[in-house]
């Protein structure tokens, strides 16, 4: 009971004492932190993580509540919580710098990557699975997939999970979300480069270059310092988490980071030292389906807060004057085991927000709404 319980709540979490560092902060951001106060002081949530950056870096980063309910451990800024589905979005920047470097083309076939990867489907390409448009399932409900222990030591491996399964649909035709479509996309990156590991491959794209040192493999028995700890609140109880081994899924959810290097992240993908004009309009445009309409992805990224301002949840006249007045974002959620996420980077101002929570389960802190209010507030402010 309590496997399909935690199993379910992928399917409804997506998009769904404090230690403070500022940096180059001239707005008093009281007003913000009252959020954050007021959000941890439920039961519910164990502790919460936020950052802002520009291009200038990170301008705020604070913990909330506790990274350690048990032990009694603030929150502060250097903790690293699992960041779910964010992962998605770094690893599209990996891919994206493949592709300048001419190593993988996204509208091949992703065959001519993965040899392994089942002929007897229909064409699939990296960019069709990037928007997830590429007929690949997702977890399947009441598989307890979500709550895989079971270490995978190859991506290979991994791919056994799903690859003789039929399609969902034809590529192209339809939309639907899904984390194993990423395991096939690091897949095809392993398969493009050769030489170098998924692991690498993300060590030296991405991490490295851009310095994100609080941005590791959410690997089970490593000493990771600073790892803050998962938590779930299920049947009225906050638990701690059932442990969860993610090497099935690295590429689209196995990452823990500081939300400071999420953010910092975020800014430079509008940076051209790190990939092109070109590169990133490429990846922030909304894909098209065979019969000409658009998803609201690019290349890993949500594009816009068009599916949000229809969610009955956000119909509140402030809420949608807020999204009204930032119309140039994308942004990512992340549901883990112990673990709430949401970034949004205004492209317009180079301005991002991740906000963390260490608990999944939990409603009563909404991390899009405390995102879209700091975000807001910094556009107002600056």
């Amino acid at each position: 009971m309590l496997k399909t319980y935690f199993n379910s709540l992928i399917v409804l979490g997506f998009l769904f004492g404090s230690h403070a560092s500022f940096a180059k902060e001239s707005v008093n951001p009281n007003s913000v932190r009252n959020m954050f106060i007021d959000a941890v002081a439920s039961d519910t949530v164990p502790g919460i993580s936020v950052a802002v950056a520009d291009k200038t870096g990170v301008i705020w980063a604070e913990g909330f509540g506790y990274a350690d309910l048990e032990n009694k451990v603030p929150m502060s800024p250097l903790h690293k919580l699992r960041i779910g589905s964010v992962a998605k979005v770094m690893t599209a920047a990996a891919m994206m710098r493949m592709v300048e470097q001419s190593k993988i083309d996204l509208d091949a076939p992703v065959t001519q990557y993965t040899p392994f990867w089942p002929d007897f489907h229909p064409t699939i390409t990296l960019r069709q699975l990037a928007a997830h448009t590429s007929g690949v399932r997702h977890y399947k409900q009441g598989a307890d997939e979500f709550l895989l222990n079971q270490a995978f030591s190859d991506i290979k491996s991994a791919l056994a999970l799903f690859k003789d399964e039929p399609l969902l649909f034809t590529p192209g035709t339809q939309h639907q979300y899904t984390t194993f479509g990423w395991t096939l996309v690091s897949a095809a990156m392993e398969g493009a480069d050769k030489q170098r590991n998924f692991q690498q491959i993300m060590q030296q794209e991405v991490f490295e270059p851009l310095k994100l040192q609080d941005t590791v493999f959410d690997e089970q028995y490593p000493i990771i310092a600073h790892r803050a700890r998962p938590y779930s609140f299920y049947q009225g109880q906050l638990l701690n988490s059932p442990q969860t081994d993610h090497s099935y899924k690295w590429a689209g959810g196995g990452f823990i980071a500081t939300p400071s290097d999420v953010v910092r992240f975020a800014v430079s993908q509008l940076d051209e030292t790190y990939l092109s004009a070109t590169t990133t309009n490429l990846m922030f445009k909304k894909a098209i389906l065979q019969d000409g309409s658009e998803v609201n992805f690019g290349v890993g990224w949500q594009i816009g807060f068009e599916p949000l301002k229809q969610n009955k949840a956000y119909q509140a006249k402030e809420l949608q004057s807020m999204m009204n007045t930032m119309p140039h974002v994308v942004m990512h959620s992340g549901g883990s085991m112990g673990g709430t996420t949401m970034l949004i980077l205004c492209t317009e101002h180079a301005r991002a927000v991740t906000v963390v929570k260490n608990v999944n389960g939990d409603k009563s802190a909404n991390v899009f709404l405390l995102a879209l209010k700091t975000l807001s507030f910094y556009h107002n402010h600056h």
